[in-house]
C-alpha cells in the first residue's frame, strides 16, 4: 500500500486560485481514531482514499474535506464524476491513484472551460478535461457484454471491496440449542427436571437394584416408566418452543429486510437510474427530493435550497441549509469568508424539507454515520445500577 494513502504529505502543497494552502495541520484530521487503523490500511486498495480518510468526513468537519481536496478531490480519490456519476460497466478497476495524486488540485487552464463538443456540454455540463481526470474507470471488454454474458461479468468488484456494501452485518441469531437452553431455564420446567431425576433414579433402583423373588403372575417390573415420561415431556416442551422461537426470528430477519428495503434515484453513466438501497455504492450520485430519508453519507455537488431535518442524527431540530460542496471549496480559500455555517455534509438517516440536488456518496453500510449508531445499539450495555438494586428488592419482596 502506498505510505502517502495513509498520511498526507508532510510538504504544503500550493493551492491555485486562493491564499489557503494544504499545510502540516491539515494531517490531523485524517489521523486515525484508536482502534480504527485498519480503515486505513487496505491492501491492493485502487483508490486515492480508504474508508478511513471518508469517515472523518461524518462529523461534518470541513478541515477534513479540505484535505481530501474539496468536491474535486473526491472525484479523483474515489475514481468517479460528480455529473455523470459511476460506470455502469465498471468492474475491475486497473492501476491505481495515490492519496497524493487525488488531493493535489491540477492547475487551471483555458480549455477547461470550453466544452469539447456539443453532446458532452449538454449531458454532463463539464469540460473534456475535468471529464477526463475523473472518470479513471474499468471498462469491461465488448465482446463480454453480450446478452448471454452480461449477468456472468462482476460489477463494481474493488469499489465493493474496499468501501463495502449498504448493507449492516447481521446479528448473530441464536442457535437452536441456545434457544432451547433459554427455554429449559422456565421455573417450571427445572421443577419438573428435579422431579424426572429423582423419579427415574428411584425407578431404575427398583427395577435393577433392589433384590427379590419373582412370583407368579407378577408382570414385568418397570417403575422407571415414570420417570422416562416426565422426561419425554419437558423434552417436548423444549424442543417445541426453541423450534417455534427459531423459526419466528428467522421470519423476523426476513421482514426486516423487506422493511428496509426501497427503490432510490442515482445517475450512473450520465442517466438517473433507480436502484434498490442495499446497491448504493461509494461513488455514487445519487439524486435528493424533498420528503427523501438520505440513506447513506455524501457531500452536496449541486442543489436548490436544499435544507435537512438532522434531529435524528445530531438531536438538533433547527433546520440545516445545505451549501454545494463547490462554494464551500471556493469559500475556504477567501481570506476573510465566514465558514462557520457552511455545510455540505448530508448525513444518513435524516430527511431533506426543501429542496432538490444531487450529492456525492462518501460511506455507505457499516460507515456510514447512521450504520455507526445501529451497530452501537446492539452491543448489549448490561444491567445499569439502578436496575441491579430493583432486582435485589424484588428478591426480597
Amino acid at each position: 500500500m502506498d505510505p502517502s494513502s495513509r498520511n498526507p504529505e508532510k510538504q504544503s502543497r500550493p493551492v491555485s486560485g486562493g491564499a489557503l494552502s494544504s499545510t502540516a495541520h491539515d494531517r490531523e484530521p485524517l489521523d486515525p481514531n484508536p482502534g480504527e487503523d485498519h480503515l486505513f490500511n487496505v491492501e491492493n486498495n485502487p483508490f486515492g482514499f480508504t474508508p478511513g480518510h471518508l469517515s472523518k468526513l461524518i462529523p461534518k468537519s470541513l478541515a477534513a474535506f479540505r484535505a481530501l481536496g474539496g468536491l474535486r478531490g473526491l472525484e479523483r480519490g474515489l475514481r468517479t464524476d460528480g455529473r455523470s456519476g459511476l460506470s455502469v460497466d465498471e468492474g475491475h478497476l486497473d492501476g491505481a491513484i495515490s492519496f497524493a495524486q487525488a488531493t493535489t488540485p491540477e492547475p487551471e487552464s483555458p480549455v477547461q472551460h470550453e466544452p469539447s463538443s456539443p453532446d458532452v456540454s449538454s449531458s454532463v455540463g463539464r469540460s473534456a478535461t475535468d471529464a477526463s481526470k475523473s472518470t479513471r474507470l474499468a471498462t469491461i471488454p465488448s465482446h463480454l457484454l453480450g446478452a448471454g454474458n452480461l449477468k456472468a461479468v462482476d460489477h463494481y468488484v474493488d469499489r465493493k471491496r474496499v468501501f463495502g456494501e449498504h448493507r449492516l452485518p447481521e446479528r448473530k441469531s441464536k442457535t437452536f440449542l441456545q434457544l432451547a437452553w433459554i427455554a429449559l431455564q422456565d421455573r417450571v420446567l427445572i421443577l419438573l427436571s428435579i422431579a424426572a431425576v429423582v423419579s427415574l433414579a428411584l425407578g431404575l433402583y427398583q427395577t435393577f437394584g433392589a433384590t427379590h423373588h419373582d412370583t407368579e403372575g407378577e408382570g414385568a417390573r418397570i417403575e422407571w416408566i415414570e420417570g422416562v415420561a416426565i422426561v419425554a415431556a419437558i423434552l417436548i416442551v423444549v424442543i417445541v418452543g426453541a423450534l417455534n422461537d427459531w423459526q419466528k426470528e428467522r421470519q423476523f430477519q426476513k421482514l426486516n429486510r423487506k422493511k428496509d428495503d426501497r427503490l432510490v434515484k442515482v445517475i450512473r453513466s450520465g442517466k438517473p437510474t433507480s436502484i434498490s438501497i442495499y446497491d448504493v455504492l461509494v461513488g455514487d450520485v445519487m439524486m435528493l427530493e424533498q420528503g427523501d430519508v438520505i440513506p447513506v453519507d455524501g457531500v452536496l455537488v449541486e442543489g436548490h435550497a436544499v435544507s435537512c431535518d438532522e434531529a435524528s442524527a445530531t438531536g438538533e431540530s433547527d433546520l440545516v441549509k445545505k451549501t454545494p460542496a463547490d462554494a464551500v471549496w471556493r469559500a475556504l480559500h477567501e481570506k476573510d469568508a465566514n465558514t462557520a455555517k457552511l455545510d455540505p455534509f448530508l448525513l444518513s438517516g435524516t430527511k431533506v424539507l426543501d429542496g432538490v440536488g444531487t450529492f456525492l456518496v462518501t460511506a455507505v453500510g457499516p460507515h456510514s454515520s447512521h450504520g455507526r449508531t445501529m451497530l452501537s445499539l446492539r452491543d448489549d450495555p448490561g444491567m445499569t445500577p439502578l436496575q441491579a438494586k430493583l432486582n435485589i428488592l424484588a428478591g426480597k419482596c
